[in-house]
């Protein structure tokens, strides 16, 4: 008998002290009778709008103002557009592209007006610039009235569709353009050798126009008298099917230039193979003809420099075997050139313990990967020892491959021999820090770490060669607290040191450790500030002991003032002590204004005050009330209602201090419900009144929808289609296939496209392309299937027209005698003809759709191929490229490209076609003579030591890569300038010039040493050989230097000397106390933190017993038993040692006691670390007061509360919890809150709203059933879930504040019904009746009201009566009879007059109303509106004033004669003497 209960939910996170998420708190309302009344809407509107969301067809829908407001699944995948980017945009401004949209908007502007649009072609851009062709239905959308609210568009996708009918016209076209824009010359003759084709480049490169050269002799116009016969003969031969590739002739233009051309020669051939002329594709490559000449000058002076070098360079093979020896290696090592060439060079001339790893390095060379300042020992003939500073630099020929290695040394034997005294002076201090028992990192100027301890090591796991070298901040701090341990740094790198700064440290595990840092400033021996020093002490586990109880203070403190219910608190006296964020948000006032104020006498309704303070005064004598419903005024005057508890508020010693209230806003509650069914209605009117047509069927292939579009092609009726199968109306051969869709989409395979052909009476009325979509009832059961289509019987019709124009053009690609490719722009092989399948031995099947750079160009090649091919793709062509191509077999060829944008009719890019000539053995001829000066170029770019020369002016003109990356000047910045003046410093700039000199009389210098400054003014210590450089003739034309960088080994003598300062002075500087005592225990060490906060000076403690004389009595065995064992070799950490002052202040240090040793190991004495804790333990007592309170008002709070960890686990459980649900405290705790108390259709629901509050979204009124333990009552609960954070403000759960609202549901059903009902009422009453708020807004507006006056309620409501009436009296006179009724005074047979207006706006003649206006009061009985009930009177007033020009027509008609009768009678009786006839006039008279 379990009872389902549907709670809404409010699930917050619960965060422990440090921010991090512990938990959910949720916080529910039952409303399970609210969710019984809105089921069967729910439910169409359900079906409907999974139908259009569902659907494998695009649709959108739009408002009379075209902003969006549908866009289904398929539109969203299909246009990269989700449904959030999309509602309430304008659809034509926003989503259609700007040569579209006015055609778009006429569409949309005729389905607004009533008249739809069918097959209308729509071309989209999708979010990803993909375009898409959909071909269009606009349908009207109207409302249940019949008034069109707007229009919706069912689409087909037509893109690959139109994409077939395009590609037969693109070939053609696109071929045609390939030969008039390629970037080679193409020229075409005839049968007879006139020209027939001449493209741009024949016409740009030779200056005669296509107009000047067709139909006229190419050989005779246009070939020069000494090679026409040559000519002649290679195009008689391709005239004759003999086709001839790479002939080279020289062309003349028009104007007398030369131009050398590389031409092949194809046959042309018509549709039937017969031959109708010659295609002709040439290079120009008369800038190729002029390479050879400048390369062989320069090997013949790069030959020299090598041997003339003043230092030692030599070179060797890819078999090791020596090929340079120059004279500066043969003068050092007693070796001649004679005497080593060809001969192994690790075997002959290298030690046997060097010859491992100097063939390394020269395997390393030989693999790429170059070796730089390697020192290498040598042994010379005559037994003399040397180091040479060697740089290994890579050989590679003209093709990029390894030759071998050229090795640059330099002479640093005597260098060496002044780096060996100065490293055992800091051996005790730097083992003092590696081994302290406390953690002590040191950081550069630049925050870089320079030092890390063992402890530093072992705490955070991250070793010390992790560390060194890192930015500490950046590496191992966490983001939120960066800037502040930033400052501490840049204050001690200022000289403000900094004591007792807890620093948080991230673990590699992520653990989070609390270091109590002193952090000291580090300076040089001169006094400079060199870094940062930090000494510290791990007290992760004593700071947890005191962040146990603030954490809970933190915790609730923090629930109130975030939780997503109302929560105030007053006390004894009824004034407010508590004010949290969400009573703020609900009734305006902020915190600052309500506390210390009288809460019902400042907040309370003066008619609710004395209701409240009998709650309030209840709940102060112990009494709690619960569900209390409390209406509050905001601070604007608006009414809401809240569902209060209220709880006694107790202090520590049980006494009640206050009252805390917990409420929820339930006036939203009541307004949920007509919305599901007017959306039922639309969605049904759609599918009927659509333009495309719609079908539905259900699980046994029977008809169930019917749309009258469908109806209109198939030419069977709604009626006569609806329960037929469906397979008795299309054709007969096409039903199995079709049943097979629809069975697939019953299972969930949706179909897209496919053509249903409908039948009648066995003629084929209609082909309709149509997309099945599975069709679901509002249980997830599948009930049928919805096809939506549209009607493509002409669009079949188009699809064979236009292959034909393309096959001349293809076979031309095909059978041309030089190599040709194409690309589309994804760089996949979209042409690939014979020539290049010859070539390359890849026949067409190979390449075609396969990547071409990735499949085709070899890997060194790929990335220059590519930017070729991008370029291209952007319109930038590249004629004359040199590509380098490996056949399928082995070989090598060279092809020189000219590579072409393709573009499609529309010009739009779609590829790349390639045109190439093979120059394979052309190049040949090239490579021998650029071979020697390429590789001696390289070799003085590449080497891995800075190489420069200048000429006899002492201006540069050598400036290797190695010198640009060390100094930071370019080769471009650096040439022509003269090397002393710009770039050696003023001091130097003589002794320079002087070597310079020197070298230029031809005396070269080895092992000069002098300075050079960077770009950015750093100093490198550069050694240097300077060596005369000579002409061909041996004349002196310059110098070449070639140095190698020192400034490391001159950097590091000084290093040690300045360590053994530094680590002194950091003990001494420290800002935490540091001792030091011997194996006697004697004081050795006692620095200045020690000093200034015992009293004691290092003079009056240096010598004495540590123990005996500086601790107290009560402590001296445990500190001498820390000392013994530190003494063994055991260290001691965090042990807190009580010290009293010179001056009786009681002190506590956090100590760490480190055995001290000496250089070979042997223990001397103890090193004490500590940190002044004195202040931190007096920060541990305060915290667990203040979570008693607020512990209490959870656990007694009348409302239902409780909370949840991260992982969904029950972690608060209040007593109002364990009233509903009869589940104690103990039962919940621990428990999945969703799997233990939640019904299992519910669980998902409630598990997503949880999981929101635990990524920090709060969810407000979250309603849901909950269950009780014996399943005897139905409880329903509304709930605020909050996120429950940490003082770092990470979410540690969730708390869930809520109300036992199934009493309030019960109570308000009823209400419901009856304002449901009274709403429908006055929606469908038979007579016009209109409301309008105290603005005179309108607020109700009838079917009636809207046809009588023309205009829908949407277009009226919130608008003022002002506005929408026209006449300025009738606007005096309404705005009278409005402002009496809200003032009381009740109007009746008020007439009210406006014009009707059309669909289209226009006015339509006037109408009448006879109106009774009626204050509308709320439940306080203040007038909030007016509500007018009338009677359209028009017709009857019509008939009035008809009445009344006829009684003012008789009248005027018969008073005219009796005015002529009146005179008469009147002038008769002045002449009249006889009595009785005057007697008769009178009577006249007097009658008329």
């Amino acid at each position: 008998d379990k009872e389902r209960r549907d709670i809404l939910l409010n699930a917050t996170t619960r965060r422990g002290p440090s921010g991090e998420v512990i938990g959910v708190i949720g916080v529910g309302q039952d409303i399970t009778q609210i969710r019984e009344i809105t089921g069967e809407q729910e439910r169409v509107a359900d079906d409907l709008s999974r139908l259009i969301e569902s659907a494998n067809a695009p649709i959108f829908g739009v408002d009379p103002d075209g902003l969006v407001t549908e866009w289904n699944r398929k539109a969203a995948d299909m246009l990269g557009f989700t449904k959030e980017e999309t509602m309430g945009k304008n659809l034509v401004q926003n989503f259609i592209q700007p040569e579209n949209r006015r055609s778009v908007s006429e569409v949309l502007h005729n389905a607004l007006s009533g008249t739809e649009t069918a097959n209308f072609e729509l071309t989209l851009l999708s979010k990803h610039q993909e375009r898409y062709t959909v071909l269009l239905n606009a349908t009207t959308r109207r409302d249940a009235k019949g008034n069109v609210t707007g229009v919706v568009g069912v689409g087909q996708d037509i893109t690959e569709l139109n994409q077939v009918l395009a590609e037969s016209k693109r070939v053609a076209d696109d071929l045609t353009r390939l030969i008039d824009t390629a970037n080679a010359p193409i020229f075409g003759i005839d049968m007879f050798g006139r020209v027939t084709e001449w493209n741009a480049k024949a016409s740009n490169l030779i200056g005669w126009s296509k107009e000047e050269s067709m139909g006229k002799s190419l050989v005779e116009c246009f070939i020069t008298e000494e090679f026409k016969k040559s000519v002649n003969e290679v195009l008689s031969l391709a005239l004759l099917g003999k086709e001839t590739a790479n002939f080279e002739f020289p062309l003349f233009t028009k104007h007398g230039q030369r131009i050398d051309i590389l031409l092949n020669a194809t046959t042309r051939r018509g549709p039937d193979g017969t031959v109708t002329g010659v295609i002709g594709v040439g290079q120009d490559i008369t800038g190729i003809r002029e390479i050879t000449k400048s390369q062989e000058r320069i090997a013949g002076d790069l030959s020299r420099l090598i041997e003339s070098a003043n230092a030692p360079i030599f070179g060797v093979d890819v078999n090791g075997t020596v090929t340079e020896w120059n004279r500066k290696a043969a003068n050092m090592l007693g070796y001649t050139k004679q005497e080593t060439m060809g001969k192994n060079l690790v075997q002959n001339f290298i030690q046997r313990e060097n010859q491992t790893s100097v063939a390394e390095v020269l395997a390393k060379a030989l693999q790429g990967e170059e070796t730089a300042n390697y020192e290498l020992p040598l042994l010379s003939k005559h037994g003399d020892r040397y180091t040479v500073l060697l740089n290994a630099t890579t050989r590679r020929d003209g093709e990029g491959k390894v030759t071998g290695v050229v090795g640059v040394g330099q002479d640093i034997t005597a260098l060496n021999q002044a780096m060996a005294q100065a490293k055992n002076v800091a051996d005790d201090l730097t083992q003092l820090i590696e081994t302290a028992n406390a953690p002590i990192f040191g950081i550069d100027t630049e925050g870089r770490i320079s030092e890390w301890n063992r402890k530093t090591a072992e705490i955070t796991g991250f070793s010390k060669k992790d560390a060194l070298g890192k930015t500490l901040v950046s590496n191992f701090i966490h983001l939120d607290y960066r800037e502040s341990v930033s400052d501490v740094l840049e204050r001690a790198l200022n000289g403000h040191e900094s004591s007792n700064y807890e620093l948080p440290l991230f673990t590699k595990w992520g653990d989070q450790r609390d270091i109590l840092l002193n952090a000291t400033t580090r300076r040089s021996a001169n006094g400079s500030v060199i870094g940062v020093v930090g000494v510290g002490q791990d007290i992760t586990e004593h700071k947890q002991v005191s962040e146990k109880a603030q954490r809970i203070a933190d915790d609730l403190t923090r629930l109130i003032e975030t939780a997503n219910a109302p929560i105030f608190g007053i006390d004894t006296e009824g004034k407010i002590t508590e004010w949290n964020a969400k009573a703020t948000e609900l009734i305006g006032y902020q915190k600052e204004e309500t506390m210390n104020k009288h809460l019902v006498n400042s907040f309370i309704h003066l008619e609710y005050r004395s209701k409240v303070s009998e709650v309030l005064q209840n709940a102060l004598m112990g009494i709690e009330r619960g569900n209390f419903e409390l209406p509050l005024y905001t601070k604007d005057g608006k009414r809401r209602e809240v569902l209060l508890n209220a709880t006694p508020r107790r202090g520590d010693d049980g006494s009640i201090v206050g009252v805390v209230g917990v409420g929820q806003d339930i006036t939203e509650l009541n307004q949920q419900r007509t919305e599901a069914l007017r959306i039922a209605d639309d969605l049904q009117r759609i599918i009927q009144t659509a333009n495309a047509p719609i079908f539905g069927v259900d699980v046994h292939g029977c008809i169930t929808e019917w749309n009258l579009k469908l109806a209109d092609l198939s030419q069977f009726s709604i009626e006569e289609a609806l329960g037929q199968p469906l397979s008795l109306l299309i054709i007969e051969r096409c039903r199995e296939s079709v049943g097979n869709v629809l069975l697939k989409a019953q299972r969930g395979e949706q179909t897209a496209s496919f053509e249903l052909p409908l039948v009648k009476d066995g003629e084929q009325k209609a082909i309709v392309l149509m997309n099945a979509t599975m069709r679901l009832g509002a249980d997830g059961i599948v009930t049928g299937v919805i096809c939506v289509g549209q009607d493509i019987t002409e669009i079949n019709a188009m699809k064979e027209d236009q292959q034909r124009t393309a096959d001349d053009l293809s076979r031309l690609i095909d059978t041309a005698n030089a190599p040709i490719f194409g690309v589309d722009l994804n760089g996949m092989v979209t042409e690939w003809n014979k020539k290049a399948a010859h070539m390359l031995g890849y026949t067409k099947e190979e390449t075609m759709g396969k990547h071409l750079v990735h499949n085709f160009i070899q890997l060194e090649n790929r990335e220059e191929v590519e930017s070729v091919m991008r370029k291209a793709m952007a319109g930038l062509e590249t004629a004359n490229y040199t590509l380098p191509l490996l056949s399928k077999f082995g070989n090598r060829y060279t092809v020189l490209l000219n590579a072409t944008t393709r573009r499609d009719g529309k010009g739009q890019i779609t590829g790349v076609v390639g045109v190439g000539q093979d120059i394979t053995e052309l190049n040949r001829a090239l490579a021998e003579s650029k071979r020697v000066a390429d590789d001696l170029t390289r070799l003085i770019d590449t080497a891995n030591a800075p190489i420069f020369g200048i000429d006899k002016e002492g201006k540069v003109t050598e400036w290797n890569a190695k010198a640009s990356s060390l100094l930071g000047f370019s080769k471009e910045e650096a040439m022509g300038k003269s090397l002393v003046q710009k770039f050696i410093t003023q001091e130097f700039k003589e002794s320079v010039d002087a070597v310079l000199a020197s070298a230029l009389a031809g005396q070269d210098t080895a092992n000069f040493e002098f300075p050079l400054f960077t770009a950015t003014g750093e100093r490198r210590e550069i050694l240097l050989n300077a060596t005369t450089r000579r002409g061909p003739k041996g004349d002196i034309i310059g110098v070449i230097g070639v140095g190698q960088d020192i400034t490391r080994i001159r950097e590091i003598t000084s290093e040690q000397e300045r360590i053994a300062d530094d680590l002194s002075r950091l003990i001494e500087n420290a800002n935490a106390p540091i001792f030091g005592v011997d194996r006697d225990g004697m004081v050795t060490e006692w620095n200045r933190k020690a000093a200034d906060m015992l009293g004691y000076t290092k003079d009056e403690t240096m010598g004495k017993h540590l123990v005996n004389y500086f601790i107290q009595p009560e402590n001296r065995a445990s500190v001498a038993g820390v000392l013994q064992r530190a003494l063994t070799g055991e260290d001691t950490a965090n042990y807190e040692l009580p010290l009293l002052s010179k001056t009786e202040k009681q002190l506590t240090v956090l100590l760490n006691a480190t055995t001290r040793r000496d250089a070979k190991g042997h223990i001397i004495g103890v090193v004490g670390v500590g940190q002044d804790i004195t202040e931190l333990n007096k920060l541990m007592a305060d915290s667990q007061r203040v979570a008693d309170d607020l512990t209490r008002l959870i656990e007694t709070a009348h409302a239902p509360i409780f909370g949840i960890d991260h992982a969904g686990r029950v972690t608060e459980w209040n007593r109002m919890m364990k009233n509903i649900t009869e589940y104690s405290k103990e039962e919940a705790l621990g428990k999945d809150l969703v799997s233990s108390f939640i019904s299992e259709e519910y669980r998902d629901s409630v598990d997503d709203v949880l999981k929101l509050a635990l990524k920090g979204t709060e969810t407000a009124n979250f309603e849901f059933p909950l269950f009780a333990k014996h399943m005897d009552r139905k409880i329903q609960i509304l709930m605020s879930a909050t996120p429950r954070r940490g003082p770092d403000e990470q979410v540690i759960g969730m708390i869930g504040v809520g109300q036992d609202i199934t009493q309030l549901r019960a109570a308000t059903e009823m209400a419901d019904r009856t304002a449901s009902e009274l709403s429908r009422l006055i929606d469908t009453a038979n007579a016009p009746i209109f409301g309008v708020d105290r603005n005179l807004c309108i607020t109700e507006w009838n079917q009636m009201m809207s046809k009588i006056s023309g205009v829908p309620r949407q277009d009226v409501v919130g608008i003022s009566i002002m506005d929408w009436l026209t006449d300025k009296t009738t606007k005096h006179s309404t705005a009278e009879m409005l402002q009496d009724a809200l003032s009381g005074s009740e109007t009746t047979n008020f007439e009210l007059r406006f014009n009707r207006r059309t669909v289209t706006g226009h006015e339509a003649g006037q109408v009448v109303l006879l109106l009774s206006a009626t204050a509308r009061l709320d439940s306080t009985g203040q007038a909030v509106g007016v509500v007018s009930i009338g009677q359209d009177i028009t017709e009857h007033k019509a008939l009035e004033d008809k009445k009344m020009r006829f009684m003012a027509v008789v009248s005027h008609e018969l008073r005219s004669p009796i005015h002529g009768i009146c005179g008469l009678s009147e002038a008769l009786s002045v002449s009249e003497d006889d009595p009785r006839r005057q007697k008769q006039l009178k009577m006249i008279r007097n009658c008329s």
